[in-house]
């Protein structure tokens, strides 16, 4: 009878969902009120410079710990709301992805029909194979299902088999680090709720299903990675990240111009622009150095910029390549991340690849919500996940139908 009672408790508890995104750089945390599945409301956004968390993983706990409490009590005070706990999303180097495979009897005699249990029972079996003793699965994708090792299927449900094979992908983190990053919430203050790869939250958020199906390369620019997610047939096909993101150009400007990296990046803000059609008025920047000011021209500016994008879109042409995609990515490429926002950047990469490319969505009341693309997903991933989003009576599901579903199922399983 408790558990009744805790569950309508947590059913009408779970109104608000905070989803946070740590970086390199920033601690993003977003908030979001949820009426019900039509109704997905952004609170507020906040966010505060990551300290100690360095290489994927944390270096202080202390420190670190006293930056996610900041990030979110900001938050709690700028949209005036109780926060219990988040929502987290991990992604980049601190995650692996693999392959794995499992292979599954059906039955002792004869075919039987392939029912949802055997389907998760064969998902449980490469997870199980492919994970090693100091990892945790953070998710698994399918790639895709053979059955008795003629037919393949991206859905056997319903089929005769006598065993079945899955082939899935898996992504992976280091137990040690997310218990560290688990204590570090908790000594904040707060709860994990649940753990979410960045790039299906994102993707689950910013593409819609005939993007998924037709072949989509979503592009995540940080501060120090870029992340690169491929799908087709409604599936991931593909994950790798490059340690490139928009530090890197900040970087490589203030070596190149020998200034601070605080006025390289200030530079790059504000004519660090992709392309010559792009005119600031005079080809003149004045910078200022130890000597005092000095004009620098914009090509100069330009130019590395360039060079070091020219890296970023090899990576996702190699991408392309690598997920056995080339010539079938027929829904372009959409990006995501504060380094997405580069003016230029998009027309650049279209150029380049020879491929339709699109900013993620925008957030109605949110100026330039592709910095806040992954924590707001990840808060959307909290709600899917949640009791609320199971009862919700405004979801587009048929009940009727479930509970048919599940009758046949027991049928074919048993009889």
């Amino acid at each position: 009878m408790k558990q009744v009672r805790d569950l309508v408790g947590q059913l009408f508890r779970e109104r608000l969902f905070c989803g946070m995104d740590i970086g390199s750089q920033k601690i993003k945390v977003s908030l979001s009120r949820v009426v019900d599945a039509e109704n997905f409301q952004l609170l507020g956004v906040y966010e505060v410079d990551t300290r100690g968390f360095k290489d994927a993983s944390v270096n202080d706990i202390g420190e670190f710990s006293g930056a996610i409490s900041a990030a979110i009590e900001g938050l709690a005070k700028k949209t005036k709301s109780r926060i219990r706990d988040v929502y987290l999303g991990v992604g980049g180097d601190l995650v692996e992805t693999r392959m794995s495979r499992a292979i599954i009897p059906l039955t002792e005699r004869g075919n039987k029909v392939i029912v949802p249990s055997d389907v998760k029972h064969s998902r449980q079996q490469a997870r199980l194979l492919g994970v090693r003793l100091e990892e945790e699965v953070i998710e698994d994708f399918v790639r895709q299902f053979r059955v008795d090792d003629v037919n393949v299927a991206l859905n056997p449900v319903g089929l005769y088999g006598r065993k079945l094979e899955v082939e899935v992908l898996l992504v992976v983190m280091s137990t040690t680090r997310l218990r560290n990053i688990h204590k570090a919430v908790k000594q904040a203050g707060y709860d994990v709720n649940n753990v979410f790869f960045n790039g299906a939250a994102l993707s689950e958020a910013v593409l819609d299903r005939e993007r998924r199906h037709d072949g989509c390369v979503l592009v995540d620019v940080g501060a120090k990675k870029t992340e690169v997610s491929i799908f087709k047939e409604g599936l991931l096909k593909h994950f790798n990240f490059a340690l490139f993101g928009g530090d890197r150009i900040t970087q490589r400007l203030a070596k190149d111009l020998n200034i601070s990296f605080a006025l390289a990046e200030d530079i790059k803000k504000s004519y660090g622009r992709l392309g010559d059609k792009v005119r600031h008025g005079s080809d003149d920047i004045i910078i200022k150095k130890d000597q005092g000011f000095v004009p620098v021209k914009q090509e100069t500016v330009r130019v590395p910029i360039e060079q070091e994008v020219k890296e970023l879109v090899e990576h996702i042409r190699d991408s392309i390549a690598a997920s056995g995609y080339e010539g079938n990515i027929r829904s372009g490429v959409v990006m995501a991340g504060g380094g997405a926002l580069m003016p230029g950047l998009m027309e650049y990469v279209e150029g380049e690849l020879g491929l339709p490319v699109t900013m993620a969505r925008s957030i109605p009341g949110l100026n330039q919500a592709s910095l806040y693309a992954v924590s707001t997903s990840i808060a959307e991933m909290g709600y899917k996940g949640s009791v609320r989003y199971v009862f919700d009576t405004r979801r587009p599901k048929d009940w009727w139908d479930a509970l048919a579903s599940k009758a046949r199922e027991m049928c074919n399983e048993y009889f």
